[in-house]
């Protein structure tokens, strides 16, 4: 019976950085497209990198993350910079109420066979920092041994 196993992360990529520099609180940034259709990994880890923001005043702060696919090979689903999607967001990212940097984490996200953009949206009841931003991906998958 075989065993399977993680595959190797391949390098950090950057999806969004100036985009979030400044972001109101409810604003929207979304990714370019990643392609997703040559090796078909199934799973992406996304980091979020906030510069030094006061959140020492707010309550449940966090940042929601959408997966927005690309339905038929051509349109991707609603979503973007000035459009919400109408579904829940594929992970909702806690902070800590604290004044300074943070780095959190999803895990595990499903990812599809073709294209996918990576969309934010700050809940964090502030403006983010005016530079200094980002957030990155890394696809990876499973192998049978």
């Amino acid at each position: 019976m075989g065993e399977v196993t993680w595959t190797s992360y391949g390098t950090w990529t950057t999806a969004l950085s100036s985009e979030l520099d400044g972001l109101a609180n409810d604003g929207l940034a979304i990714s370019s497209a990643i392609d997703n259709s040559a090796n078909k990994k199934l799973f992406v880890d996304i980091e979020v990198y906030l510069a030094s923001v006061d959140l020492s005043s707010q309550s449940n702060p966090a940042i929601y993350i959408w997966l927005i696919a690309r339905t038929d090979g051509t349109n991707f689903e609603d979503g973007g910079s000035s459009v919400e999607p109408a579904r829940m967001p594929d992970a909702i990212i806690p902070l800590r109420e604290v004044n300074g940097a943070q780095r959190v984490f999803a895990r595990m996200l499903m990812t599809t066979p073709d294209q996918f953009k990576i969309l934010v949206q700050n809940k964090t009841g502030a403006a983010l920092a005016s530079s200094g931003n980002t957030v990155k991906y890394n696809l990876y998958g499973e192998t049978v041994a």
